[in-house]
């Protein structure tokens, strides 16, 4: 008897938490992707490689390496390769910890 007690006190201090109005998020569709926002777009055609300067490279990140793959070129550089068509993110740290994110956009 004093476990229900205490699991009903916990549910109504959880719930008069709850902001007034507060919805619950929006089920994603499976078309929609989940990425953080681009400060730039890169369109390569299935094939092409392009490098990126990156001074103070510290490290990458890679949301789909089927569409591009990605390998550092000295300490400040980042070789992106089109591997398939498709989109896919690319991260990348640099002096400071300063993040650059990344669209990359692969054209059959």
């Amino acid at each position: 008897m004093a476990s229900r007690f205490v699991a009903l006190t916990l549910g109504t201090l959880l719930l008069g938490a709850m902001p007034a109005g507060a919805k619950e998020p929006a089920a994603r569709t499976a078309d929609q992707e989940e990425a953080p926002a681009a400060d730039e777009t890169l369109t390569l055609k299935k094939g092409a490689k392009r490098v990126l300067t990156v001074p103070g490279l510290s490290r990458v990140a890679l949301g789909d390496p089927s569409i591009a793959d990605v390998k550092t070129t000295g300490t400040d550089g980042v070789e992106i390769s089109a591997l398939a068509a498709g989109k896919t993110t690319l991260i990348v740290w640099g002096n400071g910890g300063k993040r650059r994110t990344y669209r990359i956009v692969v054209d059959g």
